[in-house]
């Protein structure tokens, strides 16, 4: 275990105190009844994957709980199939055409930076950043200055609190270039200067490297890629601590932990590393995408596996973290959000997230609301995007909604269903911010159909490719309509290129002059 700070002796007793006054409340100080908004964001959590979507197994119990007191989203999609555009798209409330944050590590077009719940609630509320992943923390580092308290990303880990990017104020975005792609890359670890590189390295040696071994981790801890190793226990007892500590403010608080569980490296605790093996279960084979180089039918099992147990380590944790909640009536006066930003695959000779597989598993994403004391369930069963959340949290705010957002209120909390309303997700990685989209692979959701569009991709053979899926009769994605030509593909195709085509006209003049 890391040693403990003063300041994080005082989050402890903080705790102590609110486990001793249950089933009292922690004594607010709020000046209005104005409602907190926790947002708890799971990394890489795919709905397919949570027995309270229907998967066989059950690894979702104590959220399955939660969702009984909650709105529960049954067809929620990310902006995305990977972390920057995925969040980015939740936290703009627009599709990634328009924020253009779609290249790793990027950021939001300037111009609409000021779309941000941590702008748009403004200094009504008290505003936490934490994340665990650096491209979320380099996306809010642009709106850096309506944050009130930003938590470094090695928060409660075993890394010691010493990035740059932490020390510097309003230009923690530059630092957090500097910092990972210059003295220790987030994800090669190779960095542009060997000797500062290693220097840093070694001063830092003890909690990059260390804890890769305890007791309670069979397989070793997890960790943040090349980066931090933590304890999922410690990653809830800070969301914990920090969450008393916010119920001390004299207004209500926004906050957004974004937490890297269940991302990979897949290692979960001792009681969860052999859950669910030898059951029997055995998803239908599907064919390797041409995109791919192609895992193995038992390689995607073995590591289905060990998600799984990762993602029922989570939802212990996660459990654990709401008890402790509800006994401190946090939970009367606070909307929780519960998340991801994308999601993850085993299927089709692919593993993980982004590239330009766009089926359900990587892009189809779970979203549960608890309001304020509420005690029984609704499902929603009509599609939605993570587009939806920032107007939706806007408008429990009551604070005016852009013009510029393309997301609408949420049907259940205010907003209506609409299951003809087309939701787009894109992986647009290798295309120019700066120029129209036609190096990418979207997916159009419209009920009950969803069309998968392959731009420029000669390589794979997929230039110009579609893929269209009836969901409703067809939920594994097997039965491509595009081979049986019918009209409802030339329509759907059509209206898909009318959309692209909007969204490509302001960029049409950077394309002819090279941008």
């Amino acid at each position: 275990m890391t040693k403990l700070s003063r300041r994080d002796f005082l989050k402890l007793t903080s705790i102590v105190a609110a486990g001793a006054l249950a089933p009292e409340s922690v004594y607010s100080l709020k000046a209005d009844n104005s409602p907190n908004i926790i947002i708890i964001l799971f990394d890489a959590m795919s709905a397919r994957n949570m027995s309270l979507y229907g998967y066989s197994r059950e690894t979702t119990h104590n959220l399955s709980k939660f969702a009984d007191r909650s709105t529960v989203y049954f067809k929620h999609y990310s902006g995305g199939n990977y972390t920057t555009p995925g969040t980015a798209s939740m936290l703009t409330g627009m599709f990634q055409w328009k924020h253009r944050a779609f290249n790793p590590g990027g950021l939001v077009k300037p111009e609409l930076a000021i779309i941000n719940p941590f702008t748009l609630l403004g200094e009504d509320y008290y505003r936490l950043m934490f994340s665990q992943n650096l491209w979320p923390d380099r996306l809010v580092s642009q709106y850096y200055a309506d944050v009130d308290r930003f938590l470094p990303m090695t928060s409660y880990s075993f890394r010691p609190d010493n990035l740059v990017m932490d020390k510097v104020g309003k230009d923690r975005y530059l630092a957090s270039i500097s910092f990972e792609e210059f003295l220790f890359p987030f994800q090669s670890g190779l960095p542009a200067s060997s000797v500062l590189g290693y220097l840093y390295k070694v001063f830092n040696l003890h909690g990059i490297v260390s804890h890769k071994k305890h007791s309670g981790y069979p397989r070793g801890v997890p960790e943040v890629e090349n980066f931090a190793n933590y304890l999922n226990e410690e990653i809830y007892k800070g969301v914990l601590a920090e969450t008393m500590e916010l119920e001390q403010q004299s207004k209500p608080y926004f906050s957004y932990f974004h937490l890297f569980s269940p991302h990979e490296p897949y290692k979960p605790g001792r009681a969860f590393w052999k859950m669910f093996e030898n059951d029997g279960f055995e998803p239908p084979p599907k064919p390797v995408h041409p995109s791919v180089s192609g895992y193995s039918y038992d390689n995607l099992l073995s590591k289905r596996l060990r998600y799984d147990q990762q993602v029922a380590h989570v939802d212990a944790e996660f459990g654990k973290l709401i008890e402790r909640l509800e006994s401190t009536n946090v939970l009367d006066n606070s909307y929780i959000i519960v998340t991801s930003d994308h999601g993850e695959m085993f299927e089709r000779g692919f593993f993980g997230h982004s590239g330009l597989l766009m089926y359900e598993p990587n892009i189809r994403i779970p979203l549960l609301i608890r309001a304020p004391g509420q005690e029984t369930r609704k499902d929603i069963q009509v599609s939605t995007s993570n587009i939806d959340l920032l107007p939706t949290i806007l408008s429990i705010a009551e604070k005016n909604i852009p013009a510029e957002i393309d997301g609408q209120v949420l049907p259940g909390l205010g907003g209506n269903e609409d299951s003809r309303r087309p939701l787009f997700s894109m992986n647009a990685l290798k295309n120019s911010r700066f120029l129209p989209i036609t190096r990418a692979a979207i997916s159009m959701h419209q009920e009950p159909y969803k069309l998968i569009a392959y731009l420029g991709f000669p390589e794979f053979g997929l230039d110009g490719a579609y893929e269209l899926y009836d969901l409703e009769n067809d939920p594994e994605e097997m039965v491509n309509l595009t081979d049986y030509d019918s009209i409802d593909f030339s329509k759907i195709k059509e209206e898909f290129l009318d959309h692209l085509a909007d969204a490509n006209r302001p960029y049409l003049r950077n394309s002819q002059t090279g941008g």
